[in-house]
């Protein structure tokens, strides 16, 4: 029985602990539940060639908030890298009343702004604009000569970091009706409702109104999508990986399909570092092998069109080989795990968007088995 204290579903869920696979089958539509554990991948979009991915992952998320971790690995064009992790934490209230986003994350920041929200809208927001059709908004960014850089700078890829302003202004809902929206949750396309807005926004004289679509769901208005005209900042990924200790629907499903895209697997940009979200995923991985010592599987790299075919052949093979290497550390046999790299070879989706390139590069996993499906 809940506690008589779950008086909003986001609470409820976080103190029930429900898993990932009973939220899916509960629900008539795709839902993305603000609970712990929660994987979120994000692509800023720059130009016609360059896609840069950063992972955050709810680690906490109860009846006090929200506690966000957020990793990412910049790559500037003179070859150095920036590696950073960084946490945000947002209570409750602003979950459900600011109507004020805090987009930048300072590396040495406090953990938490009260009166902000970090990766989504509030609630009350959410339901004014459901209700009116639009609300008023800020957001505290960077100032830029060109506004439409404000937002790459504030993830952190934009090199040198001017001063912080706030943009005040207006989101209003562009359509009457929820629009479907591409979403992979846990390695699966799906269509999810959103609410497509137009900001109108001005900070020191300059104007700024990007479109924006937040996911339509009361307790979690989750930001998918920004775009001017020159960049796109957009949630690709949504995946609840279970934990060792709970490992039943990866098992399940891998016992019922042969070929199987593994959720929860995350590298660093162009590398083969394996992200370190990705623990939990590959945990439950090695425990789901162990109980079953029968099973010999390959592991199968690919990637997107970005970049030539041999590197990405190159890139792939390393890709699958790193996670063969993490499952060979965690005690599954060698000679049970074979790793190879198709490269863009095998897409599933296009490589023209954004969401299509994000579902094209992936690990999958091949049991010997039947005739995989596919």
């Amino acid at each position: 029985m809940l506690p008589h204290s779950c008086t909003r579903r986001l609470r409820c869920l976080a103190a029930a602990g429900l898993a990932w696979g009973s939220l899916l089958h509960a629900q008539p539509s795709p839902t993305v539940p603000r609970v712990a554990n929660l994987a979120l991948v994000q692509t800023l979009h720059i130009g016609d060639t360059l896609d840069r991915e950063s992972v955050v992952t709810l680690v906490e998320a109860s009846s006090a908030g929200v506690k966000y971790r957020w990793t990412f690995l910049e790559v500037r064009p003179n070859g150095d890298t920036t590696r950073s992790a960084r946490e945000r934490f947002v209570s409750a209230a602003d979950l459900d009343t600011s109507s004020r986003l805090y987009e930048v994350y300072e590396p040495k920041g406090p953990l938490e702004h009260p009166g902000y929200t970090a990766f989504t809208i509030g609630g009350a927001l959410y339901e004014g604009i459901r209700t009116s059709g639009s609300g008023a908004f800020s957001m505290l960014s960077f100032a830029e000569d060109d506004p439409a850089r404000s937002f790459a700078g504030a993830f952190g890829f934009g090199g040198s970091q001017p001063a912080l302003v706030r943009w005040r202004g207006t989101l209003t809902r562009q359509s009457t009706k929820d629009e479907p929206f591409p979403l992979l949750i846990n390695g699966r396309r799906v269509m999810v409702p959103s609410l497509h807005l137009k900001a109108d926004l001005t900070s020191r004289g300059e104007h700024w109104a990007p479109e924006i679509w937040i996911l339509a769901q009361h307790d979690h208005p989750l930001l998918l999508k920004l775009s001017d005209a020159k960049r796109v900042f957009q949630t690709v990924r949504a995946d609840l990986v279970e934990l060792p200790t709970r490992s039943g629907v990866l098992e399940g499903a891998l016992v019922k399909e042969c070929r199987l895209e593994l959720p929860g697997i995350y590298f660093e940009f162009n590398s083969a570092a394996l992200a370190p979200a990705s623990d939990n995923a590959l945990a439950s991985l090695a425990d789901v092998l162990k109980r079953h010592g029968d099973w010999a599987a390959t592991i199968e790299g690919h990637t997107d069109s970005i970049g030539g075919a041999k590197s990405n052949q190159l890139l792939s093979a390393r890709r699958a080989e790193a996670v063969r290497a993490r499952l060979i550390s965690a005690g599954i046999v060698a000679a049970r795990l074979k790793a190879t790299g198709f490269g863009a070879t095998r897409p599933r989706e296009t490589n023209t968007t954004i969401e299509g390139r994000a579902r094209n590069r992936r690990v999958e996993l091949a049991r010997e088995c039947s005739e995989p499906r596919r």
